[in-house]
């Protein structure tokens, strides 16, 4: 395996692992290109590290032998899980209200685009039809409008998918931390 392999597998710097190897850093980045070649003794410092990525040990006279167990991974911060599902679970409930809004918002203008092709279809006299044409168009449009940009369908399914989204982060911090999940509304 070379260095860059290794720098890759380990994710270190140039810098780290020339000093691992008792090298400047300008020689590990000449060797990387193939302008020098390795000592003995970077030689065996680059041997370990090649080893240890295979759970091995060299035992300095050739061999090898199985690597002792793992070091174990820290355990989450639970102080910083449960300050960020704090953070979730308020943002949830604002935009709960916000989607409510939006539907409080939405419904009338969706009761105009019912009513419309009734008000279209009265058979009846009508003593300014050029005068009701134009206000049925402002009645239907503006709310065309409205529901297209500022309540409608876009802007709630672009809220419910936020909720989904920070109620799924929720659900894994409160496992993470073995606490309820926030309720769904």
């Amino acid at each position: 395996m070379n260095t860059r392999a290794l720098r890759t597998l380990f994710g270190l710097s140039q810098d780290m692992l020339a000093e691992w190897l008792g090298v400047a850093r300008s020689s590990l980045a000449l060797t990387e290109r193939g302008y020098q070649s390795t000592t003995a003794t970077t030689g065996v410092q680059q041997l370990r590290l090649e080893l240890a990525a295979q759970g091995l040990v060299y035992n300095g006279a050739g061999g090898t032998f199985p690597a002792p167990l793992p070091l174990p991974e820290p355990e989450p911060d639970a102080e910083e899980l449960g300050f960020r599902l704090r953070q979730c679970r308020l943002k949830i409930q604002g935009l709960e209200v916000q989607l409510e809004t939006l539907y409080r918002r939405a419904a009338p203008l969706r009761a105009r685009l019912v009513a419309a092709p009734a008000l279209r279809a009265y058979p009846g006299p009508i003593v300014s039809p050029e005068q009701e044409q134009n206000w049925l168009t402002i009645f239907e449009q503006e709310a065309r409008r409205q529901l297209r940009t500022t309540c409608g369908a876009t802007a709630i399914r672009l809220l419910e998918a936020r909720l989904a989204g920070l109620r799924c982060e929720a659900d894994i911090l409160a496992e993470g931390l073995d606490v309820e999940p926030p309720a769904a509304s």
